[in-house]
């Protein structure tokens, strides 16, 4: 008798669980998508966002977008990755983001937007002990012009003609001009600048031939209300003087 208690309590015991577990799995595929912290991508692209001595994420446009997202009341975790990963997990993965993007044609309909963030200003540099005379993208077609992987930058120049070898990071693209492998690199005129100190280098910024404004690019799948909230408090934040203008 004791034994048939026994079991028909344990059979009670194991009905229960699995019926506890199955009402968990489920609620857990009925939670909203924003109910999870969004996955936000970045690079190594100074000053806007770049790691620091102590392995944090910081920068202009860090500094803006994670004081958004916390007034919004918004999970979120970033990760650094070089900029073709970074951008194409985005593009590919549910609930993923990624910046500093240049937001252009080619890509509006791929992502959902918010910013902007900052303005970068696009520009073309040497090694100063070159002194190379070149005031135009037109000059650039005799020269080695370096820029990095799905870098907006580089596809705006290539799309004049010029012919771009692509490295795969900034980082690696300004060692490639001081190791004499390119000629010209085409950047952000603040990034440029502010890697060719971190090494140390003398650059001449040749010219600048256009303005424009970085966004956060998101996958489809995040919660278009969650964006609204975060450009929201995005917008209250956002130094005046930074165009919405493409």
């Amino acid at each position: 008798m004791a034994k048939n208690i026994h079991r028909r309590w344990l059979h009670h015991i194991r009905v229960t669980l699995l019926v506890t577990i199955g009402c968990f799995g489920a609620s857990l595929q009925a939670l909203p998508l924003q109910a999870m912290p969004l996955i936000i991508n970045t690079e190594e692209y100074p000053p806007f966002n770049y790691l620091d001595d102590h392995g944090q994420i910081i920068g202009s446009a860090t500094l803006l977008l994670r004081t958004a997202l916390r007034q919004a009341d918004i999970q979120a975790r970033f990760q650094l990755l070089p900029w073709a990963r970074a951008y194409t997990e985005a593009r590919l993965s549910h609930h993923h983001c990624v910046y500093s993007t240049t937001r252009t044609p080619e890509r509006e309909a791929l992502f959902q937007w918010v910013g902007p963030l900052v303005t970068n200003e696009w520009a073309a540099f040497s090694l100063a002990e070159r002194d190379l005379s070149i005031t135009s993208l037109s000059d650039l077609n005799v020269w080695r012009v370096g820029s990095f992987r799905e870098d907006a930058v580089g596809d705006y120049v290539a799309s004049h003609g010029i012919n771009v070898l692509r490295a795969p990071s900034e980082r690696e693209n300004i060692a490639r001009l001081k190791a004499g492998l390119i000629d010209v690199i085409v950047t952000g005129k603040a990034t440029g600048e502010f890697m060719a100190e971190e090494v140390d280098i003398a650059l001449t910024h040749l010219f600048t031939f256009s303005h424009a404004p970085l966004y956060l690019a998101c996958h489809p799948s995040v919660s278009e209300a969650l964006l609204t909230r975060l450009q929201i408090q995005l917008d209250t934040l956002r130094p005046p003087s930074i165009s919405g203008n493409q």
